[in-house]
């Protein structure tokens, strides 16, 4: 019983990494803002000794340089270093002065709870022993009485309220950063959950949808092919049309699911970027509406990428699809180009614009600009994420009521890492 008084708690397991990557930089901000207020404290105090010319007034200007050399230890980017700095230094100074052994003390609860929320491992252990031993030193030293400064007993108060002050006040910050990060912590982890599981969800049902749905697609095309009545054609039209529809909105679903969770896999090969634009083109045609022209330009001898045909052409027909929904009248354009080892293809129209304040938001999925156009809102996010697959990207320029440029940079060799260079700018815009 008596050992179990007298030891710290040891915790066997520290605060997940998330939550230790955002303790440290605001731990040090707050010991940056506030401990230079302590140290301007004992600078005062020091110039009180010195005016009330106090025996050995001189000397009381150790306390202050140790604060400061404190205040400096939290400027260094080593934690350890920091925290055991920060505890020898308020160790002497409590052996310094007279009457501040408890105080200093206490203030040695403040670097054994920064150590438990910044620090894993032996390293933590390291500096909550090192404030263990020196609180109970620093109790122990100031009942021995050796060789201390004495000042008066208003002076006593005042550097243990400067030391209690700092300690509360650390130890209340401490207490709330820890109710927050844990918060936030919990708060990511469960959206990380409920969105996995919902991925999963999503995956399986859609998975679930596929086969009933290509088993009726395939028999009202086999019907097609048989002596209908007119009437009878444009229903079965009309079925394999919402069908194909209702195939392509489940795909994407699956899509997203599988990008979701990392488990899409990419089948590169050699890529002819041209050739892909030509053939969205040509099936993009029949769903453009009568006041809107498609026209390509395309640059001559473009460059093969090495990138999966099937899921860049998936890329392209996306944001092409999005620009023939949006545009109502003008035209739609493809461009290919390429510039310093990537290829660009560029779907320019002339659609109402996009606010630059909702860049971000067009490519969230789920989420839509106008409710009463088709589709759920997936296809610029599967677009943007197997272009950031394949270590490229895609970016935006829109002005409001003239237009957008949606421009897709790929590399042309394969790449396993998504840091981009500065794009150059696209030739034209609208």
């Amino acid at each position: 019983m008596w050992w179990r008084l007298f030891t710290a708690p040891w915790p066997e397991k520290g605060l997940p990494n998330p939550v230790l990557l955002e303790a440290a930089p605001r731990i040090r901000r707050y010991w940056r803002v506030q401990m230079w207020l302590i140290v301007l404290g004992e600078v005062a105090l020091w110039l009180i000794t010195q005016a009330q010319g106090l025996p050995h007034a001189r000397s009381y200007a150790l306390p202050a340089l140790l604060m400061g050399g404190a205040y400096c230890f939290g400027l260094l980017p080593f934690n350890t270093v920091w925290l055991t700095g920060v505890t020898a230094l308020f160790l002497i100074q409590g052996m310094l002065l007279q009457g501040l052994g408890p105080a200093t003390a206490l203030s040695l609860m403040l670097p054994y709870n920064v150590a438990a929320m910044i620090l894993t491992g032996r390293r933590r252990v390291f500096v909550q022993a090192c404030c263990v031993i020196g609180f109970w030193f620093s109790l122990l030293y100031s009942i021995l009485h050796i060789y201390q400064l004495a000042p008066p007993g208003y002076l006593q108060i005042c550097y243990n309220i400067l030391l209690a002050t700092l300690t509360f006040q650390a130890l209340r910050f401490l207490n709330q950063l820890a109710v927050d990060l844990s918060m936030a912590y919990v708060e990511r982890e469960v959206t990380q959950q409920v969105t996995e599981r919902s991925q999963q969800f999503l995956a399986r049902v859609s998975h679930e949808l596929r086969t009933p749905l290509n088993s009726v697609l395939g028999f009202a095309k086999l019907i097609r092919r048989t002596e209908l009545a007119p009437t009878q054609s444009a229903y079965l039209a009309q079925i394999i049309e919402e069908g194909e529809q209702l195939n392509r909105l489940v795909s994407d679903l699956l899509d997203s699911a599988q990008l979701s969770a990392g488990r899409l896999i990419l089948a590169p090969d050699v890529c002819d970027v041209n050739a892909i634009c030509r053939a969205v083109a040509d099936e993009i045609h029949s769903i453009l509406k009568p006041t809107v022209t498609l026209s390509v330009e395309f640059t001559p001898e473009l460059p093969t990428i090495c990138a999966d045909t099937l899921r860049v052409r998936q890329i392209v027909r996306n944001l092409v699809s999005n620009a023939a929904k949006y545009t109502a009248h003008g035209h739609i354009t493809i461009r290919t180009a390429y510039s310093d080892g990537w290829i660009q293809v560029l779907v320019d129209d002339s659609g109402p614009g996009i606010p630059a304040d909702q860049y971000e938001f067009v490519f969230v999925p789920f989420v839509k600009r106008d409710s009463r156009s088709p589709g759920v809102g997936l296809g610029l996010d599967i677009a943007r994420q197997l272009a950031r697959l394949h270590g490229g990207d895609i970016h935006l320029q829109s002005i409001v009521g003239q237009g957008s440029v949606f421009t897709i940079a790929l590399p042309i060799e394969a790449v396993t890492t998504i840091t981009l260079p500065s794009l150059p700018a696209p030739s034209q815009s609208t």
